[in-house]
């Protein structure tokens, strides 16, 4: 099955450093305050994607429900990739997770600030230090890019670029590291 956002290929024969798959943390440096997701059977997400969060129930300590983000979006999380509940296994990559576990997400508003790895939209360009824009545009939705726009970009605010687009794999699939800023 083709993923929607990110399209893997095979390994590179020399990795370049630097070069994370979508849902990676770059940098990590202090306890880690990621959040379970729950996510409705139906929705496949990728790693990597942007989604939209939501309190799950009454405690802020029970994790999220999860969701496609949309144009009303507001809280916003990143899906991580994880060694648990895998599923989907293509050139040698675990592109999804499975369909029925809880994912583990990488909340945009944590007071640490990672950065991770997450799948650009086709035909952007991001600069280092440039301002990010989750997508919202149909069949892109999760992915980053580089403008707003009515149905088609929401800024994460606090959220810069830390570097150019790059290929992690042989395939067409595209990422990009993000930074909080303080």
């Amino acid at each position: 099955m083709a993923t929607r956002l990110f399209q893997y290929g095979d390994f590179k024969a020399v990795p370049r450093q630097n070069e994370w798959l979508t849902g990676v943390f770059a940098t990590a440096h202090g306890v880690n305050l990621n959040k379970a997701g729950f996510k409705p059977i139906a929705l496949t997400i990728e790693y990597g994607e942007i989604v939209e969060l939501e309190q799950n129930g009454l405690d802020a300590n029970a994790g999220y429900n999860i969701s496609r983000v949309s144009a009303t979006s507001t809280k916003f999380g990143v899906v991580l990739r994880t060694t648990d509940g895998q599923i989907g296994v293509e050139d040698d990559f675990i592109e999804r997770p499975r369909s029925r576990t809880a994912v583990s997400i990488y909340p945009l508003e944590s007071v640490n600030n990672f950065q991770v790895a997450v799948p650009v939209e086709a035909e952007q360009e991001p600069t280092v230090g440039g301002a990010v824009y989750v997508s919202v545009a149909s069949g892109k939705e999760g992915a980053v890019r580089t403008t707003a726009g009515t149905n088609e970009g929401i800024a994460l605010t606090g959220w810069t670029f830390a570097t150019k687009k790059y290929k992690p794999t042989k395939g067409s699939g595209e990422a990009v590291v993000i930074q909080r800023v303080i």
